[in-house]
């Protein structure tokens, strides 16, 4: 069975990438087509293989299929063959990344990878780990931040309902997550105005911090807002942090690889000043999910954040201790997931990267062009990166019946199948948010997505 089941995947494999840009990017199904097609009960006896091979064939049929050039929703898109393979390398050794005894290969390369990606930062000697996501990369930011400001807290606690963190009022959501899990609650993320680029306000963070009735301990920079793609400006709230003390996070999960780039890297001007960086190459780099880091230029911070796991004698032995990963992460077990990105880079180069991050850029610049030239749209903030917001502009409709409206186009949209967007809210405004991150993308996937908006407008219209 082993054999059969295998090779029938190999095959399945084979044709997913073959036919990946062919067809719609999502079969519209209710969740009870879904649930019967799957035929998704779990029973008592098992499947030969070939049943098993018909269940996987399924399962992929009713993905969305994030592989194809209108696939424009998320942060994320497609699928590289060198990180696919990475990424079955990694499931093959099937290692777990706490020691050196289990993994020692696997931790050369991601302490290559830290060194490299921390490099761009402007740290040549910095260090990382990688993360189970661009969330938690986030969390553990805050909880350096927070062990800085209260040395004794692992020992004795603090009580985090003293504390504010300061964000972009346009940040991610991860950040309240973040508070909520380490005790500061969510009034103590105090959110920051920005202006209409959605951009932090320097103004309004000084006073923010200056009135606060809690105890400042850190400001997050967000380097690419989910939405509008905005960079707030690192340099100016650097200045800040050093006048109050505070620590700096950036939260550059998106931004980060224009840091390849000397058309892109004054986007992030000043991030060597920070004290710890987020980097999602799973995003624009176009590496398999998941794939994330926390960076820091503070050596040693890490280690001394995660020294519990001292007590672990079960895991950590000498010698090897200063390769062990497992002392400078919040996990335990814990995938390779430096495996595919090394993969992929040695496939491209950083060159590959730099050429990648600006073709991006280029398309949505195109796009905005396209959109700004089309008097039935709207754009609806100013691009700066790869996020283009834009609506339709309906004839004799305003306000609230308008947000309606472009809802109900998207809706339409996400129903037919052909492509997929985001729908947001910018200044009150709903808005279609394509997202040029996916290396299927080219200048096709921009007629085809305002081709579709056209037609899904008349549809409604006739309805």
């Amino acid at each position: 069975m082993d054999s059969k089941l295998l090779e029938g995947v190999f095959d399945i494999v084979r044709t997913h990438f073959d036919t990946r840009g062919e067809g719609k990017v999502r079969e519209w199904r209710t969740v009870e087509q879904v649930t019967e097609a799957l035929d998704v009960a779990v029973s008592d006896e098992g499947m030969d293989a070939s049943s098993l091979l018909q269940t996987i064939d399924v399962y992929l049929k009713e993905c969305v299929n994030t592989q194809h050039p209108l696939f424009l929703q998320p942060l994320w898109g497609g699928l590289s063959e060198a990180g696919f393979a990475g990424e079955v390398a990694t499931i093959l050794a099937n290692t777990s990344i706490y020691t050196w005894e289990l993994a020692p290969a696997a931790t050369i390369v991601e302490q290559e990878l830290v060194r490299a990606l921390a490099a761009q930062a402007g740290w040549p000697q910095g260090e990382g780990t990688f993360t189970s996501g661009g969330s938690n990369a986030n969390m553990l930011a805050m909880l350096l931040a927070r062990d800085r400001m209260f040395p004794d807290a692992m020992d004795k606690g603090v009580d985090g309902t003293r504390l504010a963190v300061f964000v972009s009022a346009e940040c991610h959501y991860s950040l309240q997550m973040s508070a909520h899990v380490l005790g500061i609650g969510m009034e103590g993320v105090i959110k920051v105005a920005t202006d209409h680029h959605g951009v932090m306000c320097m103004d309004a963070l000084q006073e923010a911090i200056i009135s606060s009735e809690r105890t400042p301990f850190c400001v997050v920079a967000t380097a690419g807002t989910t939405v509008r793609g905005a960079f707030d400006p690192i340099s100016k709230i650097a200045d800040l942090c050093d006048e109050h003390g505070l620590w700096l996070h950036v939260d550059a999960a998106l931004g980060a690889p224009c840091l390849f780039s000397p058309e892109l890297d004054h986007l992030m001007a000043g991030v060597e000043r920070a004290d710890s960086l987020t980097w999602d190459p799973h995003k624009l780099m176009g590496v398999p999910l998941t794939c994330s880091t926390l960076l820091t230029p503070h050596k040693g911070a890490l280690a001394a954040t995660c020294s519990y796991v001292q007590s672990a004698h079960y895991l950590f032995h000498v010698p090897g201790e200063e390769y062990d990963l497992g002392r400078t992460s919040l996990q335990c077990g814990r995938r390779v997931d430096s495996l595919k990105l090394w993969i992929e880079w040695k496939a491209v180069g950083t060159d590959g990267w730099r050429e990648r991050v600006e073709r991006y850029v280029a398309l949505a610049a195109q796009l905005e062009w396209m959109i700004e030239s089309d008097e039935n749209l709207e754009l609806c903030s100013p691009r700066v990166f790869t996020n283009v917001c834009f609506r339709w502009l309906e004839p004799g409709l305003a306000g609230h019946d308008l947000n309606k409206f472009n809802e109900a186009v998207r809706q339409e949209i996400l129903e037919r199948g052909n492509t997929m967007v985001s729908l947001a809210m910018v200044d009150g405004k709903a808005i279609l948010r394509p997202v040029i991150c996916n290396p299927a993308a080219n200048q096709s996937s921009l007629d085809a997505l305002l081709a579709e908006v056209h037609e899904v407008v008349a549809i409604i219209r006739a309805e």
